[in-house]
């Protein structure tokens, strides 16, 4: 007899890549890749993308919210 279980689990990961955040904040990824080159948001750079992590895409959208 062979028995085939699939096992499903979903992965919670605290970071975006750029093309997530660029949906999330309705710009472009050339957008986004000038706000990390600027400094202005936060980035890992890690195996040949940007990582952003989501504590530092609050604090960017925080810091340019309209008051």
């Amino acid at each position: 007899m062979l028995y085939i279980v699939r096992m499903s689990y979903v992965v919670e990961t605290n970071f975006l890549n750029v093309k997530e955040v660029s949906i999330f904040l309705k710009l472009s990824a050339l957008t986004i890749y000038k706000y990390i080159g600027e400094k202005k948001l936060k980035a890992i750079h890690f195996g040949g993308r940007y990582l952003i992590e989501k504590s530092s895409l609050n604090k960017f959208v925080e810091e340019r919210k309209a008051k």
